[in-house]
């Protein structure tokens, strides 16, 4: 992975002016080089450092402006790093890596996957820098550095929410460990102490309406902010990430950009330098409601003052000059802002020799290659969620799945011979080399290709969402044909995106008359949903009642598969998997609810455990499938499980768990906490919250001895006041396999002094 001798894109202290200066003198310490960057810029200086400069390109982007008489370059500093380096594709065959979407990767349940998603990350911003390789066109016009902005680590709190699909799911404890993984692998450090790149966790915090974004104002209790919406963040900064983008929302009347509590009580209590961009536009917004700041300067100066250290998508920082002449603004507060922003870069070697780093060898040949491609084949393997596998009863092992190979098969539906319609929102500038969607695999070619000595056929039928009908005789044709029929249905990002909430969680067009034109057909039939948001398939749960194909024949099967954003290699794992040439399934990481369930609720409750409810935590009706569900071709038996004393403050868990079916396969084992009878509280409780969880592969045939190290902490509640107690009383641990009817529990008594288990 040799570069050439190309200098990284706004690599600082190369040219002659700035080598001399002592900012560039690397044996001095980083606070004494700050200091005398600080000394050398002028207070506009200072400002243009935290300013998005519209002549050097895009305001969301947030090119800021160098300053040439001290040799310093500029800086572009939003690049997204949600579900792939946001890039132009510099080469064919050398596009940066695009994994699943988020909910599929919290489908997986895997530490390993995360972080090494993360670490790919790492290695292909660096080598996208080293190249001096653009956002958006391979053009140069808007240079790649070393600063990220992703993983998103909002909850699922509502499918509706029209960015689901950047999130990994409803828990707050699984999204959490997910952003602490991503993060570890992203800013790995080499021997020197070189972070492979800056992190940037989005969007800080409870953001999920994207209707009347930027002045929208939400009530939420102290309770759910710290038992639901900033724990997963907390979390997360214990990998040190280097900040925040904060978000469009307001919280209690108080925008998130400009939320004293929010970014300087509570952000930085997790760390005391991380910096705070605003998500694009948002100062601005400040002159809207919930605000109503009277210009520019008044915004400007409400949202630095308040915790916000770099403006993004506009340029009302621009008079926060105005706003220091004024007293509405300190330049103290302005040297804070620009300082914090100028360490991030200072952390990741902006301004030392590239040579330096042992990252400075990643070049072309890092972006997507052969490991790459394997880490995002494991991702989207792990990511397929398998809700129903209708069996023959009494015969182990006739199921619907496996598919046999050699058998004729139609894949139809609109999201059959989709590309980029399996992307979910923010996947990338360029997946493929020319800015098209020819790399991404389709359904109906990923199943084609497992299907060896067989027939694979495919139609659209319908679209995702039109009243067309034309093509829905030739679908039903083709099916009447098959043996088997893969029936691809669901949304795509014309129904959910950044700035559209869904109003419906029905399938949208015409897609549920067609499924159940072609369960009508009598065949054996695959249901495979693509979806970012939850989809409410309440008739489609069951398949109606059927008779043989030929008569004393068998009844047709059915299974139905969660495929989420499969994106680039989703098609062929979506292949392997139904054929069982791979067994790698996940568990659902958020909770499908039925159709109903958008009239019970409001899209614009915050409140987390008023009837209905939401999450599995604390919703209170019966849902479709529920949160860390999932089926595989074989069958997993926990047994033994016993707990015991450890280390002080911790307990141990363990069980055993056994592949008793036929195939080899991988098991999630999910640890739940339980209040059971703690007494009587003035705050909500949760029915269950995730406290551990892990994955195990086995073959055919074995069993193995797994533990699980317990802290006290996991049996901790959040009270009203937001603080997390141990109260003493009756606590309870199950553990599960993603099936509520075959768990093991253990009940914990936790005395006003030690604890014992019963």
């Amino acid at each position: 992975h040799e570069t050439d001798a190309l200098v990284p894109n706004n690599q600082a202290c190369v040219s002659e002016v700035a080598r001399k200066l002592p900012y560039c003198n690397i044996s001095m310490t980083t606070e004494a080089r700050l200091d005398d960057l600080m000394s050398r810029m002028s207070l506009k200086d200072k400002i243009a450092q935290i300013t998005p400069q519209g002549d050097l390109g895009g305001e969301c982007t947030c090119f800021t402006r160098g300053v040439p008489e001290i040799g310093l370059p500029e800086w572009l500093w939003l690049v997204e790093t949600n579900t792939n380096i946001a890039s132009g594709c510099p080469q064919e065959g050398h596009c940066a890596t695009t994994f699943v979407g988020p909910t599929g990767l919290g489908a997986s349940f895997n530490r390993t996957s995360w972080k090494l998603k993360g670490t790919v990350f790492g290695n292909e911003m660096r080598a996208l820098s080293n190249i001096r390789a653009s956002r958006f066109q391979p053009d140069g016009k808007n240079p790649i550095g070393l600063t990220g902005f992703g993983p998103n680590l909002n909850i699922a709190r509502d499918p509706r929410f029209g960015r689901n699909s950047e999130l990994p799911g409803e828990d707050p404890f699984l999204t959490g460990m997910y952003g602490y993984q991503m993060v570890s692998g992203m800013q790995e450090k080499d021997p020197h102490g070189y972070p492979k790149m800056a992190a940037f966790l989005k969007h800080f915090t409870a953001y999920s309406t994207e209707t009347n974004r930027g002045h929208d104002s939400y009530t939420i209790s102290t309770y759910d902010f710290f038992d639901t919406y900033l724990p997963q963040y907390e979390m997360a900064f214990q990998a040190q990430p280097a900040g925040v983008m904060c978000s469009y929302n307001a919280e209690n009347g108080h925008p998130s950009c400009a939320n004293d509590w929010l970014l300087n009580k509570q952000l930085r209590s997790w760390k005391p330098d991380a910096m705070v961009t605003t998500d694009c536009g948002a100062v601005s917004n400040l002159k809207g409601p919930p605000v109503n700041a009277r210009d520019d300067v008044h915004a400007a100066a409400f949202a630095l003052m308040n915790g916000t250290d770099l403006e993004m998508g506009d340029h009302e920082f621009e008079t926060l000059d105005k706003a220091i002449e004024q007293g509405l603004a300190t330049e103290a507060r302005l040297d804070e802002a620009v300082r914090r922003s100028f360490k991030v870069l200072f952390e990741v070697g902006r301004f030392d020799p590239p040579a330096l780093t042992e990252w400075a060898k990643y070049g072309i040949d890092t972006l997507n290659s052969t490991l790459h491609q394997q880490i995002s084949y494991e991702a989207a393997l792990q990511s397929l969620v398998l809700l129903k596998n209708d069996c023959m009863s009494g015969v182990q092992g006739r199921c619907t799945l496996p598919l046999q190979r050699g058998s004729r098969v139609a894949v139809i539906g609109p999201q059959a011979i989709s590309r980029s319609g399996l992307l979910s929102d923010y996947a990338a500038d360029q997946q493929c080399f020319g800015g098209d969607d020819h790399c991404i695999g389709t359904i109906a070619e990923g199943i084609a290709a497992a299907n060896a000595g067989g027939s694979t056929v495919s139609a659209q039928g319908v679209e995702v969402n039109s009243k067309k009908t034309d093509g829905i005789e030739e679908a039903l044709n083709i099916a009447a044909g098959a043996d088997v029929i893969v029936l691809a249905l669901g949304n795509d990002k014309s129904i959910e995106h950044e700035g559209q909430d869904r109003i419906d969680t029905a399938l949208p067009g015409l897609q549920l008359s067609f499924a159940k034109q072609v369960l009508a057909l009598n065949r054996t039939t695959v249901l495979v949903l693509t979806n970012g948001g939850a989809l409410a398939i309440d008739e489609l749960i069951e398949r109606p009642s059927a008779g043989p194909v030929r008569p004393g024949g068998p009844k047709p099967g059915y299974a139905i598969v969660d495929a989420f954003n499969p994106a680039v290699q989703g098609g062929r794992a979506i292949g392997a998997s139904l054929f069982g040439l791979e067994n790698r399934w996940g568990k659902l990481p958020i909770t499908m609810y039925p159709h109903s369930y958008i009239k019970e609720q409001s899209m614009v409750n915050y409140d987390m455990s008023i009837a209905p409810g939401r999450t599995y935590r604390y919703y209170q009706g019966k849902p479709l499938f529920h949160f860390g569900f999932g089926l595989s071709l074989t069958q997993f038996s926990l047994s033994d499980c016993a707990y015991s004393a450890a280390l002080p403050g911790h307990h141990m868990l363990a069980c055993k768990l056994a592949n008793v079916g036929l195939l080899e396969g991988d098991e999630v084992v999910q640890i739940y906490h339980v209040a059971q009878d703690i007494g009587q509280v003035d705050h909500p409780l949760p029915k269950r919250s995730l406290v551990d969880f892990e994955r195990f592969r086995l073959p055919a045939g074995t069993s193995i001895n797994i533990t699980f190290r317990i802290p006290m902490d996991a049996f901790k509640v959040v009270n009203k006041d937001g603080a997390r107690l141990l109260y003493p009383g009756k606590h309870r641990l199950v553990v599960s396999r993603g099936d509520i009817e075959d768990e093991t529990s253990m009940d914990v008594v936790i005395p006003s002094i030690g604890v014992y288990f019963v």
